[in-house]
């Protein structure tokens, strides 16, 4: 294998997987290799809680397999980790000391789970293929299941678990999603949630562990839980080590334009360890979803390519299942909104609630109960739309209806 490369990728999801897709449809002749620390295709990190709950094969998870990369002309440099980059000297060092020489880099690095301060045998956080292993054999014999960090880690893990396990969530906050939905719409949730079975210990957190076969947790509001595995969704860091190291603009992630350009003009970066522009409020994110990861991706690779693209800011868009309850989160939907609108059917248990700005255009919006829609809002917010009428909140408008409203706005 040569140890040069027109365009080099390090990151081997969806970032990297879309930027290989892109090349490929411009481009046949250029070199173009990958690097990734896990020794195996891309796979959907998304799917893995319903792996560990044994709701699909572990087959399932990968999107692609090692004869994608073959049949693209793709260098694969699989189970090994980047550890030095030389920006000027346009080179990257690997685990085993080999140099690679590149013509334009990009930086997919992804983001690692936070741990607590003080680990124990039986927790877990869940980032990698390796991660939903070690949970899925664990989960498999746990009577008992506590999480800490009300996020879209957590409770979709604590929801696959058996119905008849156990099921703890310690909540730092005041309630749960509280970076992800509104206070109303997080109170809805929790509502249904508890009704299936979670208890719920808010404004709480972890001040000991002790283990001895099961795992003790004393609380700092005193009480003390047993449990046979500890779940541990406190976020996520974004990989910036390797940016830097090498110099270049970093704040909570590695900075990028318009173009997903970082600081050094042959060095992009995207996904999970990107820093970009929200595309509602204008302010410096890392968005940290699929999608995001896929769109900067592209884009990445259509400047690397010469061709020139800017990305016009990301969108928060998380779709998951929680305690059989599908929710859908699209764009900003935060406590302060200007104004916003709001349907809710309990006989049906769906809610719309959408999020406008002050020229009454649509910022974002949260659904429960059914997602199918969510592609709609999207679209709303990405063409600065107002919202075109009650009856999308209430589902009675027909599907042709939205669909003409999408094509002329």
């Amino acid at each position: 294998m040569p140890d040069y490369f027109d365009i080099l990728i390090v990151g081997n999801s969806a970032a990297g997987l879309q930027a290989i897709r892109t090349l490929r449809k411009h481009s046949r002749e250029l070199s173009v290799a990958i690097i990734d620390r896990e020794d195996c295709p891309a796979y959907s990190r998304v799917l893995t809680p319903y792996f560990i709950g044994g709701k699909t094969e572990r087959s399932n998870l990968f999107i692609v397999d090692r004869d994608f990369y073959r049949d693209l002309g793709i260098n694969t440099l699989f189970g090994r980790t980047a550890v030095g980059l030389d920006a000027e000297g346009h080179s990257l060092t690997l685990d085993n000391d080999r140099r690679i020489g590149f013509g334009q880099l990009l930086l997919a690095t992804g983001a690692e789970a936070r741990t607590l301060a003080v680990g124990a045998q039986h927790s877990c956080v869940l980032r990698h293929l390796a991660d939903a292993d070690r949970i899925e054999q664990h989960l498999s014999r746990a009577r008992c299941i506590a999480a800490i960090g009300a996020g879209l880690v957590s409770l979709p893990l604590l929801s696959h678990a058996q119905e008849q396990t156990e099921k703890h969530l310690i909540v730092g906050s005041g309630r749960i999603f509280s970076r992800v939905v509104d206070a109303e719409t997080a109170a809805i949730l929790e509502e249904r949630f508890v009704a299936a079975g979670l208890k719920l210990h808010k404004r709480d957190d972890i001040s000991t562990i002790t283990e001895n076969g099961r795992l003790e947790l004393g609380l700092t509001s005193g009480k003390t839980l047993a449990a046979d595995l500890l779940i541990v969704g406190k976020g996520v860091t974004p990989n910036t080590l390797l940016a830097t190291q090498a110099g270049l603009k970093v704040a909570d992630g590695i900075c990028i334009d318009d173009c997903c350009r970082t600081s050094h003009p042959h060095i992009y970066a995207a996904g999970d360890a990107a820093e970009g522009q929200d595309f509602v409020t204008g302010e410096s994110t890392v968005q940290g979803n699929w999608l995001t990861a896929v769109e900067q991706g592209e884009v990445a690779a259509l400047n690397m390519l010469g061709h020139r693209c800017h990305y016009e800011g990301s969108l928060k868009n998380n779709i998951t299942e929680v305690f059989s309850t599908d929710v859908a989160v699209v764009g900003y939907c935060g406590d302060n909104a200007h104004s916003t609108q709001t349907s809710h059917n309990a006989d049906c248990s769906r809610f719309r609630k959408v999020f406008l700005d002050e020229k009454q255009r649509v910022i974002g919006a949260t659904l429960i109960g059914e997602t199918n829609d969510s592609g709609i809002y999207y679209q709303l917010v990405k063409t600065r739309s107002p919202l075109p009428g009650r009856q999308i909140l209430s589902g009675t408008s027909r599907h042709a209806d939205l669909v003409r409203h999408r094509e002329t706005v």
